[in-house]
């Protein structure tokens, strides 16, 4: 609750901040160099760079045209969304620009010139304490690319705006959001204070307030607070920076440094997929594979995935090439559920490399009920009575009703697994109870489910099997059962017992555009007492190629077909 104060206090912080007299007390000598600044180890989309340098301006799924091509963006267009915003306002598109080559560095300088013109001055959001933040670290990263070349002016107002920035965020860098953002801003006080000279304060702050937020963030298992397995990932790129940050000026890496990558790595582990890419829970995209590598290699830490993570609330399931991995818990807590999920008992199923069963994913873009949709139950691979969502999600995007116990119980045999969990997110209409039973074989070849509703209360229910887009199905048996096929020609089989089954359309959202993709929904009416769906998924083996002797043949081989 530290970032949160109430609005009449935050108001006249406001009118404060917003004076000439605050802006004075920001003045002071800038530097006339920096010192040797940390660098940004992570490869920018030299795509989006070039397409910068046309005047288009991809950012948070949404893009936007301005004119002159070869200046800076308008820094508050109308037809922008608050995603948007932070990341135009934050500058880690300058690694876009740094890999585009061209002109793009002419762009750049216009655009950080254009801004302190324009923002250079206190305003509510672009001098947000987590989006200062991570203009700062931008910033000093890329001091190089912005610096070499340009003229005296530039390069004044430049270093003069850097030290101005940093007093600010000294003051302020625990009155923003919870989780990342306050990591964002603690890192940027640490960047600045091994960059700027005689700011060694500010490092020592900043080693201070990262600790103190590590312990307030981080669980025993290694999760984040967040239950997000993308802020896992970029909580873990942050801590891998201010490693090599740490290193690369010759200072000590602190030993609760280590240890919290050391805890962090088989989290992250934990979350990936066959393909090494992010499962999608609580508003997480997949991610790049290739980038996860780099940072668990960075971090040097080389922690094994766990099968479970009870303070974090999951569960993994995995036997040869098969995985599932579990939503076993209630959304975070208020502080750290911004982006959380509907989807108590929701599972994700990978064969290998491929995706099988699959969550919507997380929208990214200016659709708010786009963004509000995915975070529903429905959008979830799991059950929903009468077309209601588990986890109350208000207009404003916080969280209402939650479920107030969710159970799981874990046994092993020979190396089968069996999950037996419950949650009564659904209490409100009535006194239901989903119970859920999940069984995956020795040989990772046969899933067994079973869903149960008890209780009094509701009238229908509709348990969902989202299918990533690369999936074809078909529905056979008369509506009791889906033949599933892979690209790599592998088939598996569901049938189901309890229910109605039909394909049906949906989207996928997992690389952070919208794909169309198709779910199986199993619906039917609850009885009042205790409703039960059981189902299965079984690996479909594969045809036996027949042999048949050639006519004449020397040696008299059988030859395949």
């Amino acid at each position: 609750m530290g970032g949160l104060i109430s609005r009449p206090v935050a108001n006249l912080k406001a009118m404060y901040y917003g004076s000439r007299l605050y802006r004075l007390t920001l003045l002071g000598r800038a530097p006339d160099q920096v010192l040797q600044a940390p660098t940004d180890p992570w490869p920018g989309d030299a795509e989006r760079g070039r397409v910068m340098t046309e005047g288009t301006w991809r950012l948070a799924g949404q893009s936007l045209q301005f004119e002159p091509k070869d200046g800076a963006p308008e820094w508050y267009p109308d037809a922008a969304w608050t995603g948007w915003l932070e990341q135009l306002h934050g500058f880690s598109w300058l690694r876009d620009l740094r890999e585009a080559g061209g002109p793009s560095r002419q762009i750049a300088r216009h655009a950080v010139a254009g801004w302190m013109a324009d923002c250079g001055s206190w305003d509510r959001f672009a001098w947000r304490p987590d989006i200062l933040g991570r203009r700062l670290v931008a910033w000093t990263t890329h001091g190089g690319f912005l610096l070499n070349g340009a003229d005296a002016l530039f390069r004044r107002r430049f270093l003069q705006s850097l030290s101005e920035q940093t007093r600010h965020l000294a003051r302020v860098v625990n009155a923003g959001p919870e989780g990342l953002g306050r990591i964002a801003a603690v890192k940027a006080l640490l960047y600045a204070g091994l960059t700027l000279p005689g700011a060694e304060k500010r490092f020592l702050q900043a080693m201070r307030l990262l600790e103190h937020e590590l312990d307030r963030q981080m669980l025993p298992d290694g999760g984040q607070r967040e239950r997000n397995p993308s802020v896992q990932f970029r909580l873990m790129r942050d801590l891998v920076d201010v490693r090599l940050a740490l290193i690369q000026a010759r200072k000590m890496v602190p030993d609760w440094l280590q240890q919290t990558i050391d805890r962090a790595a088989p989290m992250l582990r934990f979350y990936r997929h066959g393909d090494g890419a992010l499962a999608l829970f609580n508003g997480s995209v997949e991610e790049s594979a290739e980038l996860i590598d780099n940072v668990l290699a960075l971090g040097q830490a080389t922690g094994k995935p766990v099968s479970r993570a009870q303070h974090t609330g999951y569960e993994r399931l995995a036997a040869r090439k098969t995985l599932l991995i579990v939503d076993a818990a209630a959304p975070p807590a208020a502080d750290f559920a911004a982006h959380a999920h509907a989807a108590p008992l929701a599972f994700e199923m990978s064969i290998g490399p491929e995706r099988l069963i699959v969550a919507m994913g997380a929208y990214i873009g200016a659709d708010a009920s786009w963004r509000h949709a995915a975070r529903e139950t429905a959008a979830h691979s799991t059950m929903t009575v009468d077309d209601k969502s588990a986890v109350e999600i208000r207009k404003d995007g916080s969280l209402g009703r939650t479920p107030r116990q969710v159970t799981v119980e874990r046994e092993e045999q020979d190396g089968a697994q069996l999950l037996t969990m419950s949650h009564d997110g659904y209490r409100p209409l009535g006194r239901l109870i989903h119970r859920r039973s999940l069984y995956l074989s020795t040989d990772g070849e046969d899933i067994r489910g079973e869903d149960v509703i008890g209780g009094p209360g509701g009238e229908q229910f509709a348990l969902r099997f989202h299918l990533h887009p690369v999936v074809q199905a078909a529905v056979v048996q008369d509506g009791q059962g889906a033949l599933l096929r892979l690209p790599s020609g592998e088939g598996w089989r569901l049938r189901c017992s309890g229910g109605v089954l039909e394909l049906t359309d949906s989207v996928y959202l997992g690389t952070g555009a919208m794909r169309r993709s198709q779910q199986i929904v199993i619906s039917g009416g609850l009885n009042g007492e205790r409703t039960e769906v059981k189902w299965t998924l079984t690996r479909v083996p594969p045809p036996v190629k027949k042999t048949r002797r050639r006519a004449k043949v020397e040696d008299d081989v059988p030859v395949l077909e």
